[in-house]
C-alpha cells in the first residue's frame, strides 16, 4: 500500500510539473506579445506602424556574432517597413531555443529567421511553422528536411578547410606530435559541426596530430568560460587521469584551440592570458568583433575566420522579403568567409572601415 501512494505521490508531481511549464510558457507568450505591442507602437485603434513583423530566434543573445546579424537585420528590414524582434532579447530569462521558437510562432509572425541545432524538436517546429502559414529561413546551420524556405549561411566543409590549413602551418613550427582541439557549441547543429570536424581531419591526413573534440554550453557564459579555463590550465601532469574528459584521453593538454563561435574564441582567449599560456597554446578563432582583432594584432590568437555579420543579417531579410512577395526564394544564399591573421590584419581594418567600420 505504501508503495501505491507512492507512485501516486510521484504521478501527482509530474502533473504539477507539467502544468508549472505550461503556466511558464503562456507567460512567456503574454509577456512577448506585450513587449512587440510597445515595439510596434499600436495606437489605440489598433494599427500598427510596421507592415511585416519578423523574428529572429537564436541560442544566444549575448554572442557578439548574432547581436551584429540582428541590428543589420533591423536596418535592413527598416527599409521595407519591417519590423524584426530578436525573440526573447527583451525577456529577463534565458530559455531555450524550442521555448523561443513557440513563443514565435503563438506570436503569429510573418516570417521566421532562426539557427537550428538540429534536433527533432526544432525541426518538427519548423514544419509547424509552415503548416501555420509562417516562412522560416535558417541561418548559418540548415534543417534540410523541414520544408523551409532557405538557407542564408557558409558551406562547413569550406569552414574546416581553412582551420586544417592553419593547424598545419602551426604545426610547421613543431617536430612534436600535435595536439588540436575542435570546441564544438550546442548553437549550431551537430551536423554541420561534423562536417567541419571531418573536412579538418581530411585536412590533416598523413599528419602527425590528433584532433579532439569538446562540447561547450553556451547558454550560460559562465559555463563556457569555466570550462575552457580547465582545459586551458590542466595538462598532463597536474590532472588525475580521473578528471580527464573520456574523448582527450591521454592527449589532454592542446597545442591549439579551435572555436566554431565568437564567444568561445573571447573566453579561449581571455584564459589563454589569464593563465599566463601565451606561446603555449594557439587559438584558431571566428568573428572579428574589436577585441578579437586585437588579440590578433597581440598574436595572442593566430587567426580568426570572419563572416559578414552585416551580410548575414540583411540577406535574411531579402529572403523573406522575397518569398512574401514572389512565393519563392532562393534554396541557398551563401556568404563568404575570410580568414583574418597578423599579416593581412591592417588591410582587413582598412577595407572594413571604409565600408562603414567593424561591430
Amino acid at each position: 500500500m505504501t508503495r501505491k501512494r507512492s507512485n501516486v505521490a510521484k504521478a501527482n508531481l509530474s502533473i504539477f510539473a507539467v502544468i508549472v511549464m505550461s503556466l511558464i510558457t503562456l507567460a512567456s507568450v503574454f509577456a512577448y506579445r506585450v513587449l512587440i505591442a510597445r515595439t510596434f507602437n499600436i495606437d489605440a485603434g489598433g494599427s500598427s506602424y510596421y507592415a511585416h513583423h519578423f523574428a529572429m530566434v537564436a541560442e544566444s543573445h549575448t554572442d557578439p556574432f548574432w547581436k551584429s546579424v540582428w541590428l543589420a537585420a533591423k536596418e535592413e528590414g527598416a527599409k521595407s517597413d519591417v519590423m524584426v524582434e530578436l525573440v526573447g532579447n527583451s525577456l529577463t530569462e534565458q530559455y531555450p531555443l524550442v521555448a523561443l521558437m513557440e513563443i514565435a510562432i503563438a506570436a503569429k509572425v510573418d516570417g521566421i529567421i532562426l539557427q537550428p541545432d538540429g534536433s527533432e524538436e526544432i525541426n518538427r517546429l519548423i514544419i509547424r511553422a509552415i503548416e501555420n502559414g509562417i516562412p522560416v529561413i535558417s541561418v548559418m546551420s540548415d534543417a534540410t528536411g523541414t520544408g523551409r524556405q532557405g538557407f542564408v549561411g557558409y558551406n562547413s566543409y569550406d569552414l574546416g578547410q581553412l582551420y586544417g590549413a592553419q593547424v598545419r602551418a602551426a604545426m610547421a613550427q613543431t617536430s612534436n606530435e600535435y595536439h588540436a582541439v575542435l570546441l564544438f557549441g550546442n548553437d549550431i547543429s551537430e551536423n554541420a559541426q561534423n562536417i567541419v570536424y571531418s573536412s579538418i581531419k581530411e585536412s590533416l591526413e598523413g599528419r602527425n596530430v590528433t584532433l579532439d573534440v569538446v562540447t561547450i554550453d553556451n547558454n550560460n557564459v559562465f559555463s563556457a568560460e569555466e570550462a575552457i579555463r580547465e582545459l586551458v590550465v590542466s595538462t598532463p601532469s597536474t590532472v588525475a587521469s580521473t578528471d580527464i574528459p573520456p574523448q582527450l584521453g591521454k592527449n589532454y593538454g592542446p597545442d591549439m584551440l579551435i572555436c566554431l563561435n565568437a564567444t568561445n574564441t573571447i573566453c579561449a582567449y581571455q584564459a589563454v592570458v589569464d593563465h599566463n599560456k601565451v606561446g603555449q597554446i594557439q587559438i584558431l578563432g571566428y568573428y572579428d568583433s574589436d577585441e578579437i582583432l586585437s588579440a590578433i594584432e597581440k598574436r595572442v590568437i593566430q587567426a580568426t575566420v570572419t563572416v559578414d555579420a552585416n551580410r548575414v543579417g540583411a540577406s535574411c531579410v531579402t529572403t523573406l522579403m522575397e518569398y512574401l512577395e514572389q512565393g519563392r526564394t532562393s534554396d541557398f544564399t551563401p556568404v563568404t568567409l575570410q580568414l583574418v591573421t597578423a599579416a593581412n590584419l591592417d588591410d582587413y581594418r582598412a577595407a572594413h572601415a571604409q565600408a562603414g567600420g567593424i561591430e
